[in-house]
């Protein structure tokens, strides 16, 4: 089943023949033909909406219409509106006049009124004519229209003197309306689709006329090609009518050569009368050119002068010998010379003497190089010293070659520079003393932190030994016992020494751990997440079992209670791989479960109804394993919650905590290992969790 067209609104206005209506009423066009083309190709259903330019623009901005065809390409226009990136074609403004008017460049626009359409791209731009103009500084009347149609129609009615129009508009409705195209050309550019900014069909739209103008423009035969030949051909072809005239004139010329010089008699007299005559004129027009060239030399000479004398800066004009030939008044009242003595001094004469070897070499570079920047320090007429940046221009005038320099005092903003340099010096010494101190803390706080982990691991090994030296102490006495009433026997004494060194190697398992413990590591490592949260979790299960609190750990879904170590240790079948430190994290775990006892035992003592439970949980997903201790203590408030993880803050009573466990537990993740901690109330108690970066299961390099 075919799919529902796509509904299309098209602005468009009448710029024959790029697009148009006819006197029938019918839209055609180069850019019609085109966008009728990819419409049939991309199912889409146009309904255009035609009307003036100003108008279609405004209905742009607005989103009264999907796409506006033609429109030229510049950055300004980007602002309310976007492009298509492929381009439709090329094209630029052009001035054409009345038949009788001369118009050969910018300058002789001056004071004439030429007719403009509003908001045209060739008008209004950086490199339109009313800018352009304004750096040549010709004065133009301008009239507005609505259309270019409108336009030519007041120059042919002599309201105006030209007009402006993209040049395919020019090339094929000038001769309509009895005008001459002139040679001055305005701002070329790329002609495109405009389409309504941010909105949610414009990309689709970009997307699908940028590939499908794309194939037209490859496409031997296509629609763009056809077309082109149909409506802009005109624009490329040579002049036939031109070249038809010139093989005339040339098959007639042994006939008009016959015909002079039967004539020659009669046309001598008048060659005669007319090099006279064309002599008067040729004289005539020289003499109101040099008029013309004498009042832009003087309005040039007017406007040098004005910013001259009113620049802020002082500014000295000096020959090729160093002499200052002229200068400024800012220039007398800042070196404190009267004008007249300034004028009979060199520049040398000016400088401290260090620097009156740079005056030779800037007089040496003046006819190398035509504009360039240096530094010198100028001594003011009563002894004051000051350094300035001088900016030089090499001017050719009369033949002769002068140096214009711009002096500007940068005295202040060099002591100002100095300033904020030792300034940002101090700062910089500062910052790294601070640092220095920070990490001297830091330092300190991590073996804080680890004596008070230690402390916490010898009262869990105390835990973990007293039983199984209650256990050995029974075997002796009953060995004792044994050998009293004549027990003794083989098998006795074999089950003995099982049970015993089950014992012992279980308190020696205990003590590796304590001692791997802490171990410094050097290095990052890849390790099982999941074993050293069992490992670490353990040395602490004997304690909570015996302070009544239940301890439950979960891997990947899976949840085991503890009972002892060997059958906990059993449970264990989830593999998760992390990089970082695993003796520290195995800290940070450590301090995570100790709090959340201290939480839940304060609980209890407060209700003796209350049964203590201890969460830890390992999971991994989508790339992030996560470690979550939960607990049903007393949880945070809410008025100390945001600085539980400040270094020295304890919720604990004095002497039961430093301050220091969570602290350096948060810079241990975040900083050390690139994870984040954070915490969550849980109403009752409280979650802790450490998130860490998965790693798929490693295959060749070393874990732990």
């Amino acid at each position: 089943m075919p799919a529902l067209a796509q509904n299309i609104r098209v602005g468009i206005y009448q710029n024959y023949p790029l697009i148009f209506k006819n006197e029938n009423g019918r839209i055609e066009g180069f850019c019609y033909d085109i966008l009728k083309d990819i419409a049939v190709k991309e199912n889409w259903h146009l309904t255009y909406v035609y009307d003036t330019w100003p108008n279609t623009l405004n209905m742009l901005k607005e989103g009264k219409i999907d796409i506006l065809v033609p429109i030229g390409f510049n950055l300004e226009r980007t602002q309310y509106m976007t492009f298509s990136n492929e381009n439709i074609i090329s094209n630029w403004g052009q001035i054409s006049v009345r038949k009788g008017i001369t118009a050969d460049s910018i300058l002789d626009l001056n004071n004439k009124t030429i007719a403009v359409l509003k908001d045209d791209i060739y008008f209004t731009s950086d490199n339109g004519i009313q800018e352009i103009a304004k750096r040549f500084g010709v004065k133009i009347n301008y009239l507005f229209t609505e259309t270019y149609d409108e336009a030519m129609h007041k120059v042919k009615n002599g309201k105006a003197d030209g007009c402006l129009a993209n040049r395919f508009f020019t090339m094929a409705n000038g001769e309509k309306y009895n005008l001459q195209k002139t040679t001055i050309l305005m701002n070329p550019v790329e002609v495109r689709f405009g389409l309504v900014k941010d909105s949610p069909l414009t990309p689709m739209l970009i997307r699908k006329l940028d590939m499908r103008l794309t194939e037209m423009k490859h496409a031997e035969g296509s629609v763009y090609q056809q077309s082109y030949e149909k409506w802009l051909a005109f624009a490329s072809k040579p002049d036939f009518l031109a070249n038809t005239k010139l093989i005339f004139a040339i098959l007639l010329l042994p006939v008009l050569f016959i015909i002079s010089v039967v004539l020659i008699l009669r046309a001598e007299v008048n060659r005669k009368t007319r090099e006279i005559t064309n002599k008067n004129i040729e004289l005539q027009q020289e003499i109101e050119e040099r008029i013309r060239m004498e009042e832009r030399l003087k309005e040039n000479e007017e406007k040098y002068s004005t910013l001259f004398n009113t620049s802020y800066n002082p500014i000295a004009i000096i020959s090729e010998e160093g002499a200052l030939t002229d200068v400024n008044g800012e220039m007398v009242a800042q070196f404190g010379y009267e004008r007249s003595e300034l004028l009979q001094m060199f520049l040398e004469m000016l400088v401290v003497k260090e620097h009156i070897p740079k005056v030779e070499e800037i007089l040496n570079k003046m006819n190398k190089t035509k504009k360039w920047s240096f530094e010198l320090d100028f001594v003011k007429s009563w002894g004051d010293v000051f350094n300035a940046e001088i900016s030089a221009s090499r001017l050719e005038i009369g033949g002769r070659t002068f140096i214009q320099l711009v002096i500007m005092d940068v005295t202040s903003r060099k002591k100002a520079s100095e300033l904020l340099n030792r300034r940002q010096e101090y700062l910089e010494k500062k910052v790294e003393q601070e640092v220095q101190k920070r990490r001297q803390n830091e330092r300190l706080m991590m073996q804080q932190s680890k004596m008070a982990a230690m402390g916490q691991m010898m009262s869990a090994i105390a835990h973990q030994w007293r039983q199984p030296l209650n256990t050995i102490a029974i075997f002796v006495q009953d060995f004792e016992d044994s050998y009293k009433h004549g027990e003794l026997d083989e098998n006795y004494v074999r089950d003995l020494v099982q049970q015993s060194m089950k014992q012992i190697n279980f308190m020696s398992k205990t003590i590796d751990d304590f001692k791997n413990f802490f171990k410094p590591d050097k290095d990052e490592v890849v390790f099982e997440l999941c074993r050293e949260t069992a490992n670490s979790t353990s040395l602490l299960g004997v304690q909570l079992t015996r302070s009544g609190i239940e301890l439950i750990i979960e891997f990947n879904g899976k949840r085991v209670q503890y009972t002892d170590f060997e059958s906990f240790e059993t449970e264990i079948d989830a593999k998760i791989y992390v990089k970082g430190f695993p003796n520290e994290f195995k800290q940070v775990l450590l301090n995570l479960v100790q709090n959340a006892r201290d939480a839940v035992t304060d609980c209890m003592e407060q209700d003796s109804s209350v049964k203590g439970v201890i969460e830890v949980s390992v999971k991994e997903r989508d790339g992030l394993a996560t470690v979550c201790v939960t607990d049903n203590g007393t949880g945070i408030q809410k008025d100390i919650a945001e600085r539980i993880f400040e270094p020295y803050f304890s919720t604990k009573e004095e002497g039961k905590g430093t301050g220091v466990g969570l602290y350096m537990s948060k810079i241990i993740i975040e900083q050390n290992m690139r994870g984040r901690l954070y915490f969550e109330n849980m109403n009752p108690g409280t979650k802790f969790i450490v998130e860490l970066r998965s790693l798929p299961a490693p295959e060749s390099y070393d874990t732990l």
